[in-house]
C-alpha cells in the first residue's frame, strides 16, 4: 500500500460461486510484519 502501511487478506480465493476473502485494516503493524517475513524466509535460502 505504501507510506509504512501494509494490509492482509485472507480467505478461499478458489471458492465457487465467488472468492469469499476477509481484509483487514491497513495498518504499521501489517507492515512490520511482512518485513520481519521477507527477513526471516530469505534467511533461510542464503
Amino acid at each position: 500500500m505504501g507510506h509504512g502501511v501494509a494490509a492482509y487478506a485472507g480467505g478461499n480465493f478458489y471458492a465457487d460461486p465467488a472468492p469469499v476473502v476477509k481484509m483487514r485494516n491497513p495498518g504499521r503493524m501489517w507492515h512490520w510484519g511482512k518485513i520481519w517475513f521477507e527477513k526471516w524466509w530469505l534467511r533461510r535460502w542464503f
